[in-house]
């Protein structure tokens, strides 16, 4: 947990230390990237306001780093700015939740996001799925298209479309879509816009327009469907 207010810190810590987990505890970002870089952790609770390095710039640094970049990150933050949400999913970050939340619902989030790394949800998926001239390596989460290998989607993208393509071409609605790859209930309308931004990142990073290939249905939620 990385976290500058001392008493909010032991707090959280000690909530998820009742639960059996092992909480190591961090009151910078530097010392926060240092702590996860040497011993990467299974989940990253992290706060957006602390004095030196920031949020967001902690959030980027271990998203960038290979070593942390499967690591999940839930953003604990008091201060919501308008479109901070966005910003931090932008950056990979998996969950933004907004201060005094409720211990019973931050302990739902960090158990689904650890099931899900651990792979405890469901069985272990077929190693590459093909729609059209579109392949996905799940292993290596590539994305192989014209030719061409994408590698920089990040995890959350990469199930996403991975989710997506199992389905095609029948469309599926933010709130399945949010319940299969992030693995909880959405708690929210701002939750759902969490999709919306990573259908977004994924065309960008892909060069598709949103007519092609990952398409919007109108009332009906999203598609991967080839194009003719």
């Amino acid at each position: 947990m990385i976290e500058d207010d001392a008493s909010f810190r032991k707090a959280v810590s000690d909530v998820l230390s009742l639960e059996g987990y092992d909480v190591k505890q961090a009151p910078s970002g530097k010392t926060g990237i240092q702590a996860a870089q040497s011993d990467p952790p299974d989940l990253v609770i992290l706060d957006l306001i602390m004095p030196g390095m920031k949020g967001l710039e902690v959030c980027q640094v271990l998203k960038q780093d290979a070593k942390t970049a499967n690591v999940p990150i839930i953003i604990l933050t008091g201060n919501d700015k308008d479109g901070q949400d966005i910003a931090c999913l932008d950056l990979g970050a998996d969950d933004y939740l907004i201060k005094p939340v409720k211990s019973e619902r931050l302990l739902a989030y960090a158990r689904a996001l650890l099931r899900r790394n651990a792979g405890e949800d469901k069985p272990e998926p077929p190693a590459s799925v093909a729609v059209g001239a579109l392949s996905l390596d799940y292993p290596r989460k590539l994305v192989k298209l014209g030719g061409k290998e994408f590698a920089h989607l990040t995890p959350k993208e990469f199930e996403l479309l991975y989710f997506l393509a199992g389905r095609t071409p029948n469309p599926t609605e933010r709130a399945d879509v949010y319940r299969e790859v992030w693995g909880v209930e959405a708690p929210s309308e701002g939750a759902l816009k969490t999709v919306e931004v990573h259908v977004r990142r994924v065309r960008l990073k892909l060069g598709w327009k949103s007519d092609q290939w990952l398409v919007s249905v109108s009332g009906r939620g999203y598609a991967l469907i080839p194009p003719k």
